[in-house]
């Protein structure tokens, strides 16, 4: 078995920064593309037809660039609509220069998509590109690309598959179940970071002074469980003391999310 990954977790995007537009080729109504990056589930973009390719455009703006490295996807249906997806960046807004980030594929499930891949630099153009003969008209609940975080491996033990199912259960008189009612499952996920440095506490600061008590997607290990991407909040706490002598840090991550 390959060594583990380091824990990343995905919320950086540029989707949504300032200056920026985010549009979309086909928007039915009601389904504003603007939705896929408010990181959450119950908000969601919908093509109006079809027709491809079909694409969802951001423009940084006049004079700036961003710059990327993942793109992550949730609550969507491009697996059963047959679509291959391929994300693009552009210098002139795609009229000549147009590149791939990575080899366009055909999602095999309609599950969460986690694609790393090499940062190509800053850019003002990128979009997502839908191919393929739709079978029904795509929808994406969430859609961020952007920068990693690659923090460190966690310092203690955790469980990457806790979970608890969150159900009402009747009993009877005598103990007997007389009924269950299975609302969803929510997964928990722990993690332990002692002795933290400097530089690797200020990753954890980022995540929290720019993504907050919103969703995010995080990997326990891309290199043997890349299907393991997980969609979670953190706790309204963030609190990470000092130990003795105020170099180091320990850091407690705890969160929770829908099992998809």
């Amino acid at each position: 078995m390959a060594l583990w990954a380091k824990i990343k977790f995905f919320f950086q995007t540029m989707l949504g920064s300032a200056g920026s537009t985010l549009t979309a080729t086909s928007t039915a109504s009601g389904y504003a593309v603007n939705n896929i990056y408010d990181m959450l589930e119950t908000t969601l973009w919908k093509a109006a037809n079809t027709t491809t390719p079909m694409y969802l455009t951001y423009d940084a703006g006049s004079g700036n660039t961003k710059t990327a490295d993942y793109i992550a996807i949730l609550g969507h249906n491009l697996y059963t609509a047959g679509a291959t997806i391929d994300l693009q960046y552009s210098t002139d807004n795609f009229a000549a220069d147009i590149t791939s980030a990575f080899t366009a594929f055909a999602p095999t499930a309609d599950t969460v998509i986690l694609k790393e891949f090499t940062n190509p630099g800053a850019k003002r153009y990128w979009r997502l590109k839908i191919t393929g003969t739709l079978l029904a008209a795509p929808s994406i609940s969430t859609l961020i690309w952007g920068n990693k975080t690659e923090l460190d491996y966690a310092s203690a033990s955790f469980d990457p598959y806790e979970q608890e199912v969150k159900a009402a259960v009747n009993m009877s008189q005598g103990g007997y179940v007389t009924g269950i009612h299975t609302q969803y499952s929510e997964r928990s996920l722990s993690l332990r970071f002692d002795d933290v440095d400097a530089a690797l506490y200020l990753k954890f600061k980022d995540w929290w002074d720019s993504s907050g008590l919103k969703n995010f997607f995080v990997a326990w290990d891309t290199t043997n469980s890349p299907n393991d991407v997980w969609f979670m909040r953190p706790d309204t706490k963030f609190s990470n003391p000092f130990k003795a002598g105020g170099i180091y840090r320990d850091v407690t991550v705890n969160l929770k999310g829908r099992k998809e």
